[in-house]
């Protein structure tokens, strides 16, 4: 096998795999990678020691072991730990959360503790493993954007986007610039990504320089927004109308930490509901920079291109054209 010429990208996200990735970060003994080549999940042996099924050697371990394994999500005790003091503050009966907040404090022994105390209620117990599920499927689903964007996302399945929405419903709340959140802190967030884009790769400079003309006229700009329940900014979506048909979406972004989460499609989703009550029938969509990978996310929906930017060195174009200056010398 060619290893220069072998293709590899993370596997669509099935809820199999997703169980697979689940039971490997819990496993505090033995290391796991993602095999990109065959899109399972496998131990120190099998990466050291590649074999097939016959037990013959694998020719696909020619391929660089750097580029075809990557490390999962990391999953240590402390995290358990927060997971556990998390689920405690939540539980309503008050009795019982202040057991497992006491079991949270006792020391040596609190995984302990804490696992007899919910097992003396199986409906808690119950509740427990729920929370703890949907707390690795965060971690989980998180990791895989960060590792393959949206061109991936696109494949993963309903019941795997639901429990995303799920997640940003319950830690996310969205509104619209004019009901809360000022105007001036969407404003100096728009400034920090425009600043963090000016010190990127070429790639974003040369998308800020495209940027900068939309956003010329703010009187004109409305926003969507969303922000955590404690209230702090976490996103935006900028637009503006250009007819009573026709809205443009002129820059959008999340804060650092926020990213990964699929939380500029959860704003879009809010923000089409709003444009078709508002009788938008037509929605304008500017992609630049690492933004582009977004269209992925549309192109199953039938969008058309209107209108296209291309990059190009004008070395590239000289040093492969015959130059005809000569011929008017």
């Amino acid at each position: 096998m060619d290893k220069d010429n072998t293709e590899l990208k993370l596997p669509p996200l099935t809820e199999y795999l997703l169980e697979n990735i689940i039971f490997a970060m819990e496993d505090q003994v033995d290391t796991h990678y993602l095999d990109l080549l065959k899109g399972e999940v496998i131990n120190e042996e099998q990466k050291l020691y590649p074999l097939l099924e016959d037990g013959d050697v694998d020719e696909d371990a020619e391929v660089d072991p750097a580029l075809r394994y990557i490390d999962l999500p990391d999953w240590q005790p402390s995290d358990g730990f927060r997971t556990m003091e998390k689920f405690a503050y939540q539980v309503r009966n008050p009795i019982y959360r202040e057991k497992l907040l006491q079991a949270l404090q006792a020391g040596r022994g609190v995984f302990r503790r804490f696992k007899d105390t919910i097992g003396e209620q199986p409906s808690l117990e119950r509740e427990w493993f729920a929370f703890k599920d949907d707390q690795l499927k965060r971690e989980v689903i998180a990791w895989y954007r960060e590792n393959d964007g949206a061109l991936q996302l696109r494949d993963l399945g309903l019941e795997i986007e639901e429990l995303t929405d799920d997640i940003l419903q319950e830690d996310f709340i969205i509104g619209r610039a004019e009901d809360e959140t000022p105007i001036e802190e969407i404003v100096r967030l728009q400034a920090d990504l425009l600043q963090e884009m000016q010190e990127g790769s070429d790639a974003q400079r040369t998308a800020l320089l495209l940027l900068k003309p939309r956003l010329a006229n703010p009187e004109e700009t409305q926003y969507f927004y969303a922000k955590t329940q404690e209230g702090e900014l976490a996103g935006f979506l900028a637009y503006e109308v250009l007819s009573p048909s026709t809205a443009e979406i002129l820059f959008f972004g999340n804060k650092k930490e926020f990213r990964g989460m699929g939380l500029f499609r959860f704003v879009f989703d809010h923000f089409c509901r709003h444009a078709a009550r508002k009788h938008y029938t037509c929605l304008i969509v500017n992609l630049a920079g690492e933004a582009l990978s977004l269209d992925a996310l549309f192109a199953p929906l039938g969008c058309a291109t209107v209108t296209k930017q291309i990059v190009l060195s004008t070395n590239a174009w000289n040093e492969s054209h015959p130059s005809s200056e000569s011929a008017y010398l």
